[in-house]
């Protein structure tokens, strides 16, 4: 268990040793199918990375009963990656009707919907890796192209063409450069 409110909000000055190897040393399992398969969070526990940041690490649980397990980078170097996992913490709590997690003890027994993909590493084998987590009904989040990703943007512009239109006034423009 561990406060995830504490470290997110204290990662303003880490600073990231050289020379660190990544590599990861879990034993083999068996693979899941690449895909969407729905989870169930059965740890969550906030890990020091081998940097010295910080990550929860989850073991999830397929509905067919495969293990699949996680990091989501909560303090690091990397913007982007701290980025990427708020957004992943985000998914998961909103897959389960919550705004946030102020505890890694509340995501224990949670819902959500993780896209798995499979890792090829010439060292370590083929290894399963979780790309995304969604809580929609159709198990993905909204692409660009498609239906929902579309009606959303079409209301964004729709949004900004009402403000324009209600920012101009006519008196702002002269007399002679009126197009009529």
């Amino acid at each position: 268990m561990g406060n995830l409110t504490s470290i997110i909000n204290n990662n303003q000055q880490y600073v990231q040793p050289t020379g660190v190897n990544y590599a990861d040393t879990a034993p083999k399992r068996n693979l899941v199918s690449p895909g969407w398969h729905w989870v169930t969070v059965e740890e969550a526990v906030i890990r020091d990375s081998k940097a010295g940041g910080k990550y929860v690490w989850l073991k999830l649980r397929t509905d067919d009963g495969d293990v699949l397990f996680d990091r989501i980078n909560v303090l690091c170097e990397s913007q982007a990656a701290v980025e990427i996992g708020m957004r992943a913490l985000s998914a998961i709590a909103k897959a389960n009707g919550r705004e946030r997690f102020d505890d890694t003890s509340e995501m224990i027994g949670c819902r959500v919907s993780a896209r798995v993909a499979i890792r090829h590493s010439d060292t370590y084998g083929d290894d399963n890796e979780v790309k995304a987590y969604s809580g929609n009904k159709d198990n993905k989040p909204a692409r660009a192209g498609s239906k929902s990703f579309n009606d959303l943007r079409q209301v964004i512009r729709g949004n900004e063409n009402r403000n324009q239109q209600a920012n101009f006034r006519q008196d702002d423009i002269p007399a002679d450069q009126i197009p009529f």
